[in-house]
């Protein structure tokens, strides 16, 4: 009985070393398509068919993402550090090195990440606010805050200097911290964006993989490698597709029905909540808006990209059975395409517009026959594509 319990066992582990090789592969123009990862080098993708056959090899011209069927929530860990590039890291502090902050990843190990690049430290689900702040901020648990300049964070304590010296806190009892940004968000460059099985993910500058492992450049001379069974999706960040969720709005306004006009509350991949991703039905997105009627974002274009996709849906994390919008969408400040009376329980048909050398783009939720009731948005996977399909 041992001979055939030790086949049992090899051949259960086989079974489960091929699942994890296992990935759907999105192409720029959104066919998916399972495949087998064998390796990533300068030369692109290479892969098999998933149900078998010769390998081939996708140009990072052609190559979107890569994605495993694994749960990747909100980043876990005992706290998450959140970045300006939006991606987000479970871990903890280690301590600040002249500009840089150093962080202790469970995954990537100790990193160190440049202070003008953070934009908060919370506990794992918690909120990041959205409007730009002058100063670092450190809030406590009883509500309490610290006010100045964040001079060093540690496992044990957050050190604050302020108009009267340096005060100590211990991080046990800091609910979160919150660190300036004079800056709004940047365009990322190209790179690829890893998400992790915890939740976290990172942008690397380049990417290479032997289909069990991958090594990332996260900055200079900093390259670590990771397990590809950590790993819940690779996909390039500025390629073939840029999502429109990843860079600087020139506008953003939300003009509730009764109240005075707000900016920059949009959600970017999350729905309006801020608190949920982007579905609709059962199917869930990584990359959208959420926004509310009148709502109105805009972007400056530069000839980049050829064309722009996007969906959009009445978004269902509740009945919203009284939403009613219009949807438009503008080059220039000329109407292209105009969608009145959208309703919940509708999932848009893919739209396709062509850029034409236009230099603004703007994406606009109007008030419909119920004024502003229920009108909560999704955009879905807006995007622009260097190639119109």
């Amino acid at each position: 009985m041992r001979p055939l319990l030790a086949i049992f066992s090899v051949l259960a582990i086989a079974s489960s070393t091929q699942a994890a090789l296992q990935w759907n592969l999105t192409l720029a123009d959104f066919r998916v398509q399972p495949v087998v990862l064998k390796s990533i080098d300068a030369a692109g993708v290479h892969v098999t068919p998933g149900a078998g056959g010769e390998e081939k090899v996708i140009a990072f011209g052609q190559f979107l993402d890569l994605s495993r069927p694994v749960a990747a929530g909100q980043a876990t860990g005992k706290l998450v550090l959140h970045l300006a590039s939006g991606d987000q890291i479970g871990g903890e502090p280690v301590g600040v090195k002249g500009n840089d902050l150093v962080w202790n990843s469970p995954i990537l190990g100790e990193i160190s990440l440049p202070m003008k690049q953070l934009v908060a430290i919370t506990h794992p689900g918690g909120q990041v606010p959205d409007a730009r702040r002058r100063e670092d901020i450190v809030t406590l648990g009883n509500g309490d805050t610290l006010r100045g300049i964040i001079v060093d964070v540690t496992g044990a304590k957050v050190t604050v200097q302020g108009d009267a010296g340096n005060n100590d806190v211990p991080l046990t009892s800091v609910s979160q911290i919150n660190f300036a940004s004079s800056a709004g968000k940047v365009t990322p460059a190209n790179g690829f964006r890893i998400h992790f099985d915890d939740g976290s993910s990172v942008t690397a500058t380049t990417l290479t993989a032997d289909g069990e492992k991958a090594n990332l450049t996260l900055g200079k001379d900093t390259v670590r490698p990771v397990n590809l069974s950590q790993v819940a999706m690779i996909e390039q960040v500025n390629g073939p597709v840029s999502w429109l969720s990843s860079r600087p709005t020139s506008e953003s306004v939300y003009i509730p029905f009764m109240g005075a006009p707000k900016t920059n509350v949009a959600k970017m991949d999350h729905n309006w909540t801020g608190q949920d991703p982007i579905r609709f039905g059962s199917q869930e997105f990584a990359h959208g808006m959420g926004v509310h009627s009148y709502s109105r974002l805009s972007w400056t274009l530069d000839g980049t990209y050829a064309a722009l996709r996007t969906r959009y849906a009445i978004d269902t994390k509740d009945a919203n059975t009284q939403a009613d919008v219009t949807i438009r969408i503008l080059l220039d400040g000329k109407v292209v395409y105009e969608q009145p009376h959208v309703r919940a329980g509708t999932l848009s048909p893919v739209v396709l517009e062509a850029l034409d050398g236009a230099k603004k783009l703007t994406l606009e939720v109007d008030y419909g026959d119920n004024l502003d009731t229920q009108d909560r948005v999704n955009w879905i996977e807006p995007a622009l594509l260097k190639q119109k399909p």
